[in-house]
């Protein structure tokens, strides 16, 4: 079995080649990554694999940054990269990359995952206090990663070149307050 990974990813957005959705992606290995607090793991062509993000959810009429998980269009992207028979010949078809983040200070990639779980569902119950309006170039998707991985302890020098990814990523080096995710 391979090594586990954690990523942070960005894929094409749906309908849309002109940006790009940010997210994490946690593929199963070794050692074995036991703490998924419930999130549950995808299975396909042998591989376990679980994706985490935020999104632009409409509710009480404004368009508010949430937390999700396994999203279908993430979930497929990633399902693309381990069968590229399924790629879509279509302008705007999920195409997936994927940058490699380390657990920082010497975190085990288990205490990494749970890490990046627990203050992923800090950011919900907080979010649920106190909405955070979702906007196209300040607090998104790629500035939730950004944000999450730091909460985490990822050092600033390894999320800036990890954010990076082809077309336009708006928000990759934004910060959303550190309380949500407290």
């Amino acid at each position: 079995m391979a090594a586990s990974k954690i990523y942070w990813c960005a894929r094409d957005l749906a309908g849309s080649p002109w940006g790009n959705h940010h997210f994490i992606l946690v593929v199963q290995g070794e050692p074995k990554i036991t703490s998924t607090m419930g999130v549950t793991w995808q299975k396909y062509a042998g591989t376990e694999f679980m994706t985490i993000a935020a999104f632009a959810i409409k509710k009480g009429g404004t368009n508010r940054l949430m937390l999700g998980y396994n999203e279908k269009s993430d979930v497929h992207a990633v399902k693309e990269v381990l069968n590229p028979a399924i790629t879509k010949k279509q302008w705007s078809d999920f195409d997936l990359e994927r940058h490699a983040v380390a657990p920082p200070n010497g975190k085990t990639k288990d205490a990494f995952v749970k890490d990046i779980i627990v203050k992923a569902e800090l950011f919900k119950k907080n979010e649920a206090k106190k909405n955070l309006p979702y906007s196209l170039i300040d607090e998104n998707c790629a500035a939730w990663v950004n944000s999450l991985f730091k909460a985490c302890g990822v050092p600033k020098t390894t999320r800036i070149k990890a954010g990076e990814f082809s077309g336009f990523d708006w928000g990759e080096e934004d910060e959303i307050p550190a309380s949500y995710f407290k």
